[in-house]
């Protein structure tokens, strides 16, 4: 039952985000599209993947429960200035990633282990969340620590939303087909351990050297080429539905796409050589991920019965 209203209210988000739209919450266009973006994450992409993680559990039934109220209080803070009372509201979708997380541990320590590698997946994909908890209300409160500017710390939120969260939870789904079939599993460890390595690299390349952003882009974009390759060529034969089949290989040639250009912008920085600004990012590699792979994957998954 909470698994179909974690559905119903992504559902229902995705109809909220398109009113939302209409809206603005910024003098800049460039950050008026990524705060579009961290609405449509909130509304959308976390409840879509919590549900396809159906449990008992009470910490799981409690967050998706509270969701569609913490992104609701998350985003009215963006018609507010930046300060304590916006701070005070985004910090409701921070208790929501604290319970998210804490669904992650306890599915991991229900398990006795780190195994099987598509359900370590999934909880890397739990446990990343608050990182993107946090950094919502760092920017809702208008501090800019590390010397970030607003920019930096509002694509880290969109960063930690899609591919820290939604990322690992896919690569998990694609697993869980791939262990009933033959496949290469050593492609698949990797897939794996790349899209859970490659987050911290990317955050230490933001704070302390642009070489270890290059590494973990680098690293991030071939365990998802590989993940499409597997996608495409062992999970679509599985999928029975014809439109599945091609939105699921959408995505992933998507995520190829839109790994290019991080790759190149995570070059950019690591060689101070001008490729790609932050507002073309935004408007490609952003856009790519976030509605090509990442809710085309999440959206066939969610209608598949397990």
């Amino acid at each position: 039952m909470s698994a179909f209203n974690a559905k119903r209210s992504a559902a229902l988000g995705f109809v909220a985000w398109l009113l939302l739209l209409l809206t603005t919450t910024a003098d800049s266009a460039s950050i008026e599209l990524i705060h579009k973006i961290v609405f449509f994450a909130i509304l959308v992409i976390v409840p879509l993947g919590l549900s396809l993680l159906a449990a008992s559990s009470s910490i799981y039934k409690l967050a998706v429960f509270i969701q569609p109220i913490a992104a609701l209080l998350t985003i009215a803070s963006f018609f507010l200035d930046k300060g304590i009372p916006s701070a005070a509201l985004s910090s409701t979708w921070l208790l929501l990633t604290g319970l998210v997380a804490l669904y992650g541990v306890s599915r991991l320590i229900g398990r006795g282990g780190p195994l099987p590698l598509s359900e370590l997946s999934i909880d890397a994909g739990l446990l990343y969340l608050p990182i993107a908890g946090v950094w919502l209300v760092i920017y809702r409160l208008g501090e800019q620590p590390f010397g970030y500017g607003e920019i930096i710390i509002l694509l880290t939120v969109v960063h930690f939303h899609f591919a820290g969260f939604a990322t690992p939870i896919i690569a998990g789904m694609n697993g869980r087909i791939l262990a009933s079939i033959e496949f290469p599993q050593r492609i698949y460890a990797f897939v794996v351990f790349g899209i859970v390595a490659a987050m911290p690299l990317v955050a230490a390349g933001i704070t302390f050297n642009p070489l270890l952003g290059l590494i973990g882009a680098l690293l991030l974009s071939a365990a998802l080429v590989l993940l499409a390759v597997l996608t495409i060529f062992w999970v679509r034969p599985r999928i029975t539905h014809p439109a599945n089949q091609i939105l699921l290989v959408f995505g992933a040639l998507a995520s190829c796409a839109a790994m290019v250009l991080a790759s190149l912008y995570a070059y950019s920085l690591a060689s101070h050589t001008l490729i790609l600004t932050i507002p073309t990012m935004a408007m490609t590699h952003g856009i790519l991920n976030a509605f090509a792979f990442v809710t085309c994957s999440l959206f066939v998954w969610s209608r598949i019965e397990w």
